[in-house]
């Protein structure tokens, strides 16, 4: 009797084994693609100018990270 519940345990860890082995190239490829798109992620710039309705004419100068000139959707490079 032992020796039959040694194989069924045998047949399921080497079962287990396989599937975590078909696992580890997919997270590893998932991983990768994560640490790709954080060295892909752009810089903010240093600093943003906002135009006025002409787009000739300067109406701000913001610093690159501020929350008004992203809200406003009016700044540019």
């Amino acid at each position: 009797m032992l020796r039959f519940v040694r194989r069924v345990v045998e047949q399921q860890a080497t079962r287990e084994l396989a599937l975590i082995d078909r696992w580890i190239p997919d997270e590893e490829q998932r991983e990768a693609g994560q640490r790709a798109a954080v060295a892909r992620k752009v810089r903010a710039a240093d600093w943003l100018i906002q135009y006025g309705l002409s787009k000739t004419t300067v109406d701000a100068v913001h610093v690159g990270d501020c929350r008004a000139a992203k809200k406003s959707g009016g700044a540019g490079l």
